[in-house]
């Protein structure tokens, strides 16, 4: 008996296009779709989305002598050992009217690492320290226009770094930070994108690239939606890409269906969003990858995942598979996969597995994305996929 072809089980296409399209058109309406919400025409110096008043986008002066490292330098060396303060940015980070200072340090006997501090009150003799990550590798660190912070570093265990020094490994990992209110703290936080970008930093640096001539193709998101089936799926090169929805000058979304060209496949729906929904020259993401007929029903998108993972869909199965269940890092490498067998062992059915994965990264949690991908039963390459954002936690708290 043969596995239904893609196109047999794609049956329902049209309504469920239809039901997408809607879809999006009411998130677009609430300002869901976007990653992030329309900016004014300057990052900084323009207000925040839904601002409060008196709260500005992205670093701003610090008051007096505040944006001084010699300021710094005698509160931070309290901390004890050889320190040199880098540099000094402000913002309202904690999204009120009052300024908080971003501080690095380095130590000299810290070999190449940063610290990062985050400082309230901070015209007063003694600033109250909200947060700290320290020794970040080949580190560095950036206000977002939304006002979290981002850091950068380099992932030591990851592919790229894994056997290198220290001085030869390459800032890898990115990770952003946005004040809990509720917490009273910042927290980890987690960017939609997918692809091209995987996190805040790498995004508005490639913004920056774009908007000076470089890879124009992020400003077509037909071209995103092709070059991330190439690079992810493996699919080959130029596959067919149809725009069904949106994708224009003056659109903030996008729905674009990619078919794979190889024999027994299928094809995908990548729904791609303006970073920060910014129509006068923005990049555009994807941050999902959908099929008609499959599904992961849970973890939810950007949800924070820990080891075991348990993961609930729907699929197609043929003698009781109907995939593999992946995780990828923050450099799409797997950090680990299970199969999807389905409840039924033909036929439309839900599934539901256990994923065990090993971390590059288990100090800390870092942005990746929930894969379930499907074999063609023609050449068992990839014949169509679903994709979500998510977080990956590092080692249990107290492990």
């Amino acid at each position: 008996m043969q596995k239904p072809s893609p196109s047999s089980k794609r049956a329902f296409t049209g309504i469920s296009l239809f039901v997408m399209l809607f879809l999006i058109t009411m998130f677009a309406a609430c300002g869901k779709v976007t990653v992030g919400t329309t900016p004014t025409s300057t990052v900084t110096g323009g207000k925040t989305p839904n601002s409060t008043p008196g709260v500005i986008a992205g670093a701003q002066p610090c008051p007096g002598d505040t944006g001084n490292a010699a300021h710094w330098q005698t509160i931070i060396g309290t901390a004890g050992g050889p320190h040199q303060v880098q540099s000094v940015s402000c913002a309202n980070i904690t999204g009120t009217a009052s300024l908080q200072a971003l501080v690095t340090d380095h130590r000299s006997n810290a070999g190449p690492t940063l610290d990062v501090y985050v400082f309230n009150n901070i015209t007063s003799a003694t600033p109250t320290k909200l947060f700290q990550v320290l020794g970040l590798v080949k580190g560095a660190v950036k206000i977002s226009y939304y006002n979290t912070v981002m850091t950068t570093q380099a992932d030591e265990l990851s592919a790229l770094n894994a056997g290198k020094p220290e001085s030869s490994m390459t800032a890898d990992l990115f990770r952003e930070f946005k004040w809990s209110a509720s917490a009273g703290k910042l927290v980890q936080t987690v960017f939609p994108g997918i692809f091209p970008d995987l996190t805040r930093y790498q995004a508005e640096a490639d913004q920056v690239s774009v908007s000076s001539g470089h890879q124009p193709w992020k400003l077509s998101a037909t071209q995103v939606a092709n070059t991330l089936a190439v690079s992810l799926l493996n699919w080959s090169a130029s596959p067919p890409t149809t725009l069904l929805s949106g994708g224009g000058a003056r659109d903030v979304s996008a729905v674009v269906r990619v078919r794979s060209s190889l024999p027994g496949s299928g094809s995908i729906l990548v729904t791609l969003s303006r970073l920060e929904g910014n129509t006068n020259g923005g990049i555009w993401e994807a941050i999902s990858v959908t099929v008609d007929d499959m599904s992961i029903t849970r973890p939810n998108p950007l949800a924070v995942l820990s080891n075991p993972v348990s993961v609930k869909g729907t699929g197609i199965a043929f003698e009781d598979v109907i995939g593999q269940v992946i995780i990828l890092d923050h450099l799409y490498h797997s950090l680990g996969q299970a199969t999807a067998l389905g409840d039924v062992g033909m036929g439309q059915t839900t599934f539901s597995t256990s994923l065990n994965y090993q971390t590059s990264f288990p100090a800390g949690i870092q942005e990746g994305v929930l894969v379930l991908s499907e074999p063609s039963n023609a050449t068992g390459a990839i014949a169509s996929a679903v994709m979500q954002k998510v977080l990956i936690m590092g080692l249990p708290t107290g492990s």
